[in-house]
């Protein structure tokens, strides 16, 4: 009898495991088709077709957390603010750049209202919204707001709006719209004056005296139209910056160009003083626009020099010295100097400190613009030192050019 029920005993467990094993079998089957596989025909290869399977899940997933890594990075490093929102327009995720526009700082508020109407705008009319918004952060900046709604099938997924700091594009437009309306100004003094001088000369034809004094005008604003269409183009070209390079040697430039405004330094009581340029003073450009930018500093400071009553005339030196890898080229002259408020403007287009003295000596108020943009063009740039009543320093530093 104790046989006999150890031996149901021991049945009743084979068909308890038994059951247990179909079990086993059956949610292995169904883990198989829910990761893609195809499971076995012959049930007790499933276990082994599992483990595989979960080896190919697993190393998805590792390519699939890879993929998630490189795409959050690349969102948190973007170059433009990004910001996710959900379908209630509350923002849960938000990159680096975005963050700068969101918070309660100075000018900020006004970014993270208006990003909040655009992403809000974006939910409820299920279309792309456009916003600009004016910040102190703390300069002023301008920015653009881009809201779209993101849909998963039939459904919302929320939005995601994009954040660009346009402040740049914003200044070139301004500074194309004064440039454009300073040129057509300054072109209207001359034409106009050149109009009345050819009207006045007509009526005074037969009177030698006022038609020779009338001529002289005219030559006079048809050269001042001459300069200005001759710096306009000069500008033109020193912003394209795409002229071809060679080496140039600073000697033979420097000296050139004291030779050529010598005579009308002499004219005007100046004496320029310039040489003893190091040998070793190459560098790498267009000789034609360095020229025309060591041109325009030397003649700038020869207009604007003040007569001196000592010993010796008003004196403009031009130096030369190599600092490190760079010359460094400085136009010195014995003027009135630029008052400090002044030195930030000095270098902007048809900026003039004295207009009443531009007048006088003729400048077109491009000179030290063109100058610049021909420094940064070279890889150098241009900066100013000045006291009132002693003179200014203009310095262009420019890198060396080396053999290959």
């Amino acid at each position: 009898m104790l046989v006999g029920a150890a031996a149901a005993a021991a049945a009743l467990a084979a068909v308890i495991a038994l059951v247990h094993l179909i079990r086993l079998t059956k949610a292995a089957r169904r883990a198989l088709e829910r990761i893609g596989g195809a499971p076995p025909g012959r049930w007790w290869q499933r276990a082994a077709a599992l483990d595989r399977g979960m080896r190919v899940l697993e190393t998805s997933t590792a390519a699939s957390h890879r993929d998630r890594s490189r795409l959050a990075a690349a969102v948190a490093e973007a170059p433009i603010g990004m910001v996710i929102a959900d379908d209630d327009g509350m923002i849960w995720l938000a990159n680096r750049a975005a963050t700068r526009y969101l918070g309660a700082r100075s000018g900020e508020p006004v970014a993270e209202s208006r990003l909040g109407q655009a992403i809000d705008a974006a939910l409820l009319g299920r279309r792309p919204v456009h916003r600009e918004v004016e910040v102190h952060i703390p300069q002023r900046h301008h920015l653009e707001i881009e809201a779209l709604p993101l849909e998963h099938g039939v459904e919302s997924a929320g939005a995601v709006a994009f954040i660009r700091d346009v402040t740049a594009a914003h200044r070139v437009d301004a500074m194309r719209s004064d440039f454009i309306a300073n040129v057509t100004h300054e072109l209207k003094t001359p034409l106009g004056a050149l109009a009345v001088l050819a009207e006045t000369l007509a009526e005074h034809a037969g009177e030698p005296e006022v038609a020779t004094r009338l001529a002289d005008r005219v030559i006079a604003e048809a050269g001042r139209l001459s300069d200005l269409v001759g710096d306009i183009l000069d500008l033109s070209q020193a912003e394209a910056g795409d002229r071809p390079r060679a080496p140039v040697d600073l000697d033979g430039l420097v000296a050139e160009v004291a030779a050529d405004l010598g005579p009308a330094a002499v004219q005007q009581g100046v004496e320029v003083a310039a040489g003893g340029v190091p040998q070793s003073a190459m560098v790498w450009g267009d000789r034609r626009q360095l020229h025309t930018m060591l041109t325009n500093l030397t003649e700038n400071a020869v207009k604007y020099s003040l007569p001196r009553t000592g010993e010796r005339p008003p004196r403009v030196t031009v130096e030369t010295r190599i600092s490190k890898k760079e010359a460094v080229i400085s136009v010195t002259d014995e003027g009135k100097g630029i008052p400090e408020q002044h030195r930030e403007r000095i270098f902007e287009r048809f900026y003039r400190v004295d207009r009443g003295r531009s007048r006088e000596t003729g400048g077109t108020g491009l000179g030290l613009a063109i100058a610049r943009h021909i420094a940064r063009n070279h890889g150098g740039d241009i900066t100013l030192e000045s006291q009132v009543e002693v003179g200014s320093t203009f310095r262009i530093r420019l890198p060396l050019w080396r053999e290959p």
